[in-house]
């Protein structure tokens, strides 16, 4: 009777598990409304940056896939009502200690890509620049997460303390 954890080949060598990351909605998703998906896929379907997918029967956004424009098609395309057309993302992006500047290798990766300059680069004497993160300016579109190389960046829910 015995529990399979999944653990990454990475993490296995680095001697420590890693908590799966929170699981990323489409803008306009809310909890309340995510109850009413049926999985029908029509929204995965329909979104152009194929981003979208089912997982355990209800829509998720795998950040690691792409960034979301908030252009709406998946919202028009769900006959649920489950995704609002003008809303925001219920989680934001959090860097985590997986980075390649933890380990003094310079990256500025995540500043680059990030359309709203959420992310600022905070200089440091002996190292490179260190990441940071603004959870105010932070939309969730995970164009930071698609493109890191040492995938350091993962969804995590929004709460009143990372807004």
């Amino acid at each position: 009777m015995s529990t399979r954890a999944t653990l990454s080949r990475r993490d296995l060598l680095r001697g420590r598990p890693h908590p799966e990351p929170g699981r990323a909605r489409p803008p306009g998703v809310s909890k309340q409304s995510l109850s009413a998906c049926t999985a029908c896929g029509m929204c995965v379907d329909a979104c152009p940056e194929h981003i979208l997918h089912i997982t355990k029967g209800l829509v998720a956004l795998d950040p690691e896939a792409g960034e979301c424009t908030f252009c709406g098609e998946c919202a028009a395309a769900c006959p649920e009502g489950v995704i609002a057309a003008d809303g925001a993302m219920a989680h934001v992006m959090q860097i985590s200690d997986d980075c390649l500047v933890k380990a003094g290798i310079a990256c500025m990766t995540c500043r680059d890509v990030c359309p709203e300059t959420a992310i600022s680069m905070r200089p440091r004497i002996g190292g490179p620049f260190l990441p940071e993160l603004d959870a105010t300016s932070c939309t969730g579109c995970a164009a930071c997460s698609a493109a890191c190389p040492a995938d350091a960046i993962h969804a995590v829910e929004r709460v009143p303390e990372n807004v």
